[in-house]
């Protein structure tokens, strides 16, 4: 089903979009299969992205229409695709009303990652109005909660070093422990790598060994 009277605009400046700051920019790597023309795929991409799907439905009204995410770039040539998403269209957090990261990459790369007709579509950039900024649910701890963990003053606790130490490089429980001593010797923190669980050559019970 081709969409791309309602997902796709050409006609749209993305400096426009810019200035209007009502729309999340996403600049895909878009190739669609063989037998499947760009601009249709591109549609059924933002469509799957946003209010779209296979059918059309009953419930589609001029509301709905403006959550839809748009086609306003493309070139076949260097695969260059780029959607506007509208910033209303992603969801906010029930306890405070921000926005949140996760409904972001949910709609940008989340269904259409499975489409039957794309052979790929890979974000390489993306542009956020500041609006969407400002209620982006960020960390909600800075520099000044390490300050307070590593005993320091609150405010201007001053320089932090730290280091992630990998033994999913090969290191043994001996050197990994040396290694972490040196570290700690000058350094303030060391942030476990993520792999480092429990692996056959480095065991968690015998890095935490008390004679290491």
């Amino acid at each position: 089903m081709d969409q791309s009277n309602r997902y796709a605009d050409l006609s749209l400046n993305e400096a426009d979009l810019i200035k209007g700051g009502k729309h999340i920019l996403v600049a895909y790597k878009m190739k669609p299969k063989a037998g499947y023309g760009y601009l249709e795929a591109a549609a059924h991409f933002a469509a799957e992205s946003s209010t779209g799907t296979n059918v059309e439905v009953s419930t589609t009204d001029d509301f709905t229409k403006g959550l839809d995410a748009l086609v306003y770039h493309i070139d076949e040539a260097t695969e260059d695709m780029r959607i506007a998403y509208p910033i209303d269209l992603f969801d906010r957090n029930m306890t405070d009303g921000r926005m949140m990261i996760v409904s972001f990459l949910t709609l940008v790369i989340g269904n259409n990652q499975g489409m039957g007709d794309i052979e790929h579509g890979k974000i390489y950039d993306f542009y956020m109005p500041e609006r969407a900024i400002q209620l982006f649910d960020g960390p909600s701890k800075d520099i000044s909660d390490m300050w307070r963990i590593l005993g320091r003053p609150i405010k201007d606790g001053g320089y932090i070093a730290g280091t992630i130490i990998k033994p999913k490089l090969g290191l043994r429980p001996e050197p990994f422990a040396a290694a972490a001593y040196q570290f700690w010797l000058g350094g303030d923190f060391i942030k476990n790598d993520e792999p480092q669980g429990n692996q056959v050559f480095c065991p968690a019970k015998k890095g935490l060994s008390p004679g290491l």
